[in-house]
């Protein structure tokens, strides 16, 4: 048995194990606000030219952030879908002659610009800890999804950049449930440390969230959130490295079946 299969089969053991053990539940997150592209370098193509958010504008206005979570618990495994899609749209006149990949934009061209970096992310948590104090640690797999493009403004030329791929990393939570108030720090991150060859990259995904629940079900709540990180990649003539701000209001809504009051748990 190879030892992607192993595994796989030792996962989902474990996971039914917990099941047959715990009450599983679901809990379903939504959370939507303002972000602020503080950063994004990007050069493309073997000739292409470096160029910075400013220079499209992408930092003269704030962007819509959101994010949606499904998250799976059993005993004290969790189980993590995240949808989190960004987009951002500007357009701009080139201050100085532009190279992307096999396309040239001369100085004084408006170009419209699109930013697209999809995030699709699968993760597992093993908590520590209790109801009031909990620690969380495990791993995330992420789908990139990007879509970065240059296209004048009278549609004569256009460059298009497009990539998928997979990125690993690391996941810790901490949260504190003192009572209806609750706080999480949460942190994905992950880095080649200069181990794959001539190419470097980084993910991190970090969040301060502090919530209430107005019903034991049901909470409001807000984060902070920073994300970023990027690649270059000598092979494929890429080099992006980008970090979003973003500040959200969220809701937090868990499903299970019918429990005594005193059984229920919101962790």
């Amino acid at each position: 048995m190879s030892a992607t299969a192993t595994t796989v089969v030792t996962l989902t053991v474990v996971l039914a194990a917990a099941a047959a053990a715990a009450e599983p539940r679901a809990v379903l997150t939504y959370e939507t606000g303002p972000a602020y592209i503080v950063q994004n370098d990007g050069r493309y193509g073997a000739a292409g030219t470096p160029y910075q958010a400013g220079d499209v504008g992408q930092q003269d206005t704030l962007i819509r952030a959101e994010r949606a979570t499904v998250e799976l618990v059993l005993g004290r495994h969790r189980v993590v879908a995240l949808y989190a899609p960004f987009l951002v749209d500007t357009r701009a006149t080139l201050a100085a002659d532009l190279q992307f990949r096999d396309t040239r934009f001369t100085a004084g061209t408006v170009v419209d610009h699109r930013y697209r970096f999809d995030g699709y992310r699968a993760s597992y948590l093993y908590q520590l800890g209790g109801d009031r104090l909990a620690l969380g640690l495990g791993g995330s797999l992420q789908i990139r999804s990007a879509d970065v493009a240059f296209t004048s403004a009278d549609g004569a030329r256009r460059g298009v950049q497009s990539d998928i791929g997979l990125v690993p990393a690391l996941k810790a939570r901490l949260s504190y449930v003192p009572g209806r108030a609750w706080a999480t720090l949460e942190v994905d991150g992950s880095s080649t440390f200069g181990l794959v060859g001539d190419t470097s990259g980084a993910l991190y995904d970090v969040a301060v969230i502090g919530g209430y629940a107005f019903h034991p079900d049901v909470s409001l709540y807000g984060s902070l959130r920073l994300v970023g990180g990027g690649a270059e990649v000598p092979a494929q003539e890429i080099d992006n490295w980008a970090n979003f701000v973003s500040a959200s209001l969220g809701v937090r809504v868990e499903l299970e079946r019918a429990a005594p009051p005193r059984s229920r748990r919101r962790w």
